[in-house]
């Protein structure tokens, strides 16, 4: 049960839309049945006639349907259901509200510099161009650029040039994609956490910074187990950002000597703690850390006292489902055992 909320009416109005939407959410039998599917054509038939994603897919000829149109599809409703959200509110522009935009901005210029280092041209087959109404830089004009200074060019009036101009290449050298990633996505946490504290809501701030930490969790385990990677290597691809791991707990488990101690001092951490409680296998930190942020996440959407924090928790359940059904869509097509799917999937 909810706990109490300070919600303004229209606000209060517009929070019970999320709830009863995402009481709508696809159950553990749903996700059983979708599974179960034996091609493609069969899941977007089963999306459509018996789950709420019937409006996205009206329309559509399920039987010739594409694995990549699906996802696009499916991928436009999710941004359609959060725009029209913050239409309603007429918060869309916020400096907080508006960081799915930021994030998509992102992850196009990155897509785009993957492209550039590979020298192919073919980034406007995936640019979510329905977006372009909302980005600080054209989508379209983005796909076009062949260099790293052309980039910088459609930056320039842009949050992202001063971010992306230490890194601007020399003597036909690959641009260096790992440091504009860390670059990008520390501006992103960075200024989504200041706009919560904008807010005065810290409980907002610690769930971002909480995401913050099982980001880093996770690719610190696996540069750990895959490279054995020292504690300098690893902080230097980390996100500066400490949630509820200190910045002293997070550089212990950089420091430890193989991926088992690694998992031994996770453990004692706050996250290690919870898994105990909720007999969480921490064998596995991808799984783990994914499943007790779900959880966290669940729970702040239950009773969040704030506007801010329900948006976001609910955005953050809703792109959690648009994964696992993308997840296993992709599994479908690619033959993988339904037992495997499962275990790709998050949920209850």
């Amino acid at each position: 049960m909810r706990a109490e909320t300070n919600y303004s009416g229209d606000m209060a109005a517009t929070v019970a839309r999320m709830h009863a939407r995402y009481g709508r959410r696809l159950t553990k039998e749903n996700y059983t049945q979708l599974i179960s599917c034996t091609n493609v054509s069969d899941a977007a038939a089963y999306l459509k006639h018996n789950t709420s994603y019937s409006k996205a897919l009206e329309g559509v000829d399920t039987v010739n349907i594409h694995r990549g149109y699906l996802e696009e599809l499916l991928r436009r409703h999710f941004y359609e259901d959060y725009f029209n959200i913050g239409r309603f509110e007429k918060i869309v522009d916020d400096e907080f509200y508006n960081y799915l935009t930021v994030k998509t901005e992102i992850d196009e210029i990155l897509i785009c510099i993957l492209h550039i280092n590979a020298g192919t041209d073919d980034q406007i087959a995936t640019l979510p161009i329905y977006m372009n109404r909302y980005t600080c830089f054209d989508l379209t004009e983005l796909a076009r650029m062949r260099s790293f200074d052309q980039l910088l060019e459609l930056m320039k009036k842009t949050p992202y040039y001063p971010l992306l101009l230490p890194y601007r290449p020399s003597n036909g050298e690959p641009v260096d994609y790992r440091a504009c990633e860390l670059r990008l996505r520390t501006y992103y946490f960075r200024r989504l956490i200041n706009a919560a504290h904008d807010l005065d809501d810290r409980e907002l701030a610690e769930h971002i910074a909480s995401r913050v930490d099982v980001i880093n969790v996770i690719n610190a385990y696996r540069l750990k187990k895959h490279f054995n990677a020292d504690r300098e290597q690893i902080a230097a691809l980390m996100i500066p950002v400490y949630g509820r791991i200190s910045e002293k707990k997070i550089n212990e488990l950089y420091d430890a000597a193989d991926a088992n101690e690694y998992i031994a001092l996770l453990s004692k951490t706050v996250y290690g703690r919870e898994a105990a409680k909720t007999d969480t296998d921490l064998s596995s930190p991808e799984s783990a850390m994914t499943f007790l942020r779900y959880k966290h996440i669940k729970r702040a959407f239950a009773m969040a006292q704030s506007p801010a924090l329900s948006f976001f928790a609910y955005h953050s359940l809703m792109e959690i489902e648009l994964n696992n059904i993308v997840r296993i869509i992709e599994g479908i097509r690619y033959n993988v055992p339904s037992p495997e799917i499962f275990e790709m999937i998050i949920s209850d």
